[in-house]
C-alpha cells in the first residue's frame, strides 16, 4: 500500500485556520467499516510538535502538506495574516470603546435635529441590533482564565494603591523594559534542562504577541488616570527628539533621519506588563485562535508568570512622587 505520507515523516498539518509542524505516527487506508466516523480512504494519525499527546488525531491527506520551503512560506503567510487580524481585532476593540463614548455624547444633539427623520431612526435601530448581536456573539465565546501566582496578585494590589491612592508613579523609562524582560525570559526558558518539548518557535510567537498587545493596549487600557500626564509627556519628549534628529539629518544632507517609532515596550516595565495579564483573557476572546492554540498559549503564559514571580524583586521597582508633588 503506497500512501502520500509515511510513518515518522515530518509534515505540516492544518488545524483550524493555521498550519502547524507535525509528525506522522500511523498511516492507514480506511474502508468505512473500520472507524466510528465511517470515513474512507487514506488517513494519518499525527502528533503536533510541541503539543501534548491529547491533541494527537487522525486526519485525511487534504489537511497535510509536505515539509518543504514553499509550504513553510505558506505557513508563515497564514501566521502573519492571523497576527494582523488579531491586532486589528484588538485595535477595533479599543477604537470601538472610544467610538461608543463619542456616539453617546452626541446622541442627545442628534435626537434634537433628527426627531422627525425616519431614516435616522432606522439607522439607530440597525446599530442597536448590531450591538446586541455582537454582545451575544461575545458571550458565546469560551471564557479564558489565566491564573496569577499569589505574589503577583499582591503586586497588582500594591500597584493600584500606589497610583490611585498615594498618587505615586513608576519611574520611566524602566530598566528592565518589557522588551528586555521578554527577551531575558526567552533565554531562561531555552536554557532550562527540564523544559517541555514545546517548540521554541511557538514561544517566539507568544512573546511577539505579548509585545504587540502591550504596545497597542497600553495607552488605551493599561494606564490609570493619574498616569496619563506622564504618558503624554513621554510621547511629547520623543516627538521633540524625533524632530530634532530630522532637522540635524537635513543639515547633514541625509534626508529624514529619525529616532525610531515610540514603543511602550521599550519604555515601560514589569508593573504595566502585569496589568496586561488582567486584560489578556478579554483580548484573547477577540481573536480567532482555536482551542489547542489557546491551551498552548495558557501553558506558556503560566510558565512566564511563574518566572516573573520568581524574579519579582529584580523586575519591579519602587514608586516615586509625581514631578509636581516633589518638594
Amino acid at each position: 500500500m503506497s500512501l502520500a505520507f509515511a510513518v515518522d515523516e515530518k509534515v505540516l498539518c492544518f488545524h483550524g485556520p493555521l498550519i502547524y509542524p507535525a509528525k506522522v505516527l500511523k498511516a492507514e487506508k480506511w474502508t468505512g467499516d473500520d472507524n466510528a466516523s465511517g470515513a474512507t480512504g487514506p488517513h494519518f494519525r499525527v502528533h503536533y510538535l510541541g503539543w501534548k499527546q491529547t491533541w494527537d488525531e487522525w486526519v485525511p491527506p487534504t489537511r497535510l502538506l509536505k515539509h518543504t520551503d514553499a509550504n513553510l512560506a505558506k505557513q508563515r503567510a497564514l501566521q502573519d495574516a492571523q497576527r494582523a487580524s488579531n491586532a486589528a481585532a484588538l485595535a477595533a476593540s479599543s477604537a470601538g470603546a472610544d467610538a461608543t463614548s463619542s456616539e453617546r455624547a452626541g446622541e442627545g444633539r442628534r435626537r434634537g435635529r433628527e426627531s422627525t427623520d425616519t431614516a435616522g431612526a432606522r439607522k439607530r435601530k440597525r446599530e442597536e441590533r448590531g450591538t446586541v448581536e455582537r454582545e451575544e456573539e461575545y458571550i458565546k465565546r469560551p471564557e479564558i482564565k489565566i491564573a496569577l501566582p499569589d505574589a503577583l496578585k499582591l503586586q497588582l494590589v500594591d500597584d493600584w494603591e500606589n497610583v490611585t491612592k498615594k498618587n505615586l508613579l513608576v519611574p520611566l523609562p524602566r530598566t528592565p523594559s518589557v522588551r528586555t524582560i521578554l527577551s531575558d525570559y526567552r533565554a531562561f526558558y531555552l536554557a532550562r534542562k527540564d523544559r517541555s518539548s514545546r517548540s521554541p518557535s511557538v514561544l517566539d510567537e507568544v512573546l511577539l504577541g505579548l509585545t504587540l498587545y502591550f504596545d497597542r493596549s497600553l495607552g488605551a487600557n493599561l494606564l490609570y488616570r493619574f498616569e496619563r500626564a506622564q504618558y503624554l509627556e513621554l510621547q511629547k519628549e520623543h516627538a521633540a527628539k524625533k524632530e530634532e534628529r530630522r532637522g540635524a539629518g537635513r543639515k547633514r544632507g541625509d534626508g529624514d533621519a529619525e529616532a525610531g517609532e515610540w514603543k511602550a515596550s521599550d519604555v515601560y516595565g514589569a508593573e504595566h506588563l502585569l496589568r496586561l495579564f488582567v486584560n489578556l483573557p478579554g483580548i484573547i476572546a477577540h481573536t480567532t485562535m482555536d482551542a489547542p492554540s489557546v491551551a498552548l498559549l495558557k501553558e506558556h503564559l503560566g510558565d512566564f508568570l511563574a518566572y516573573v514571580a520568581k524574579e519579582q524583586s529584580r523586575l519591579f521597582t519602587a514608586y516615586e512622587a509625581a514631578p509636581a508633588a516633589r518638594s
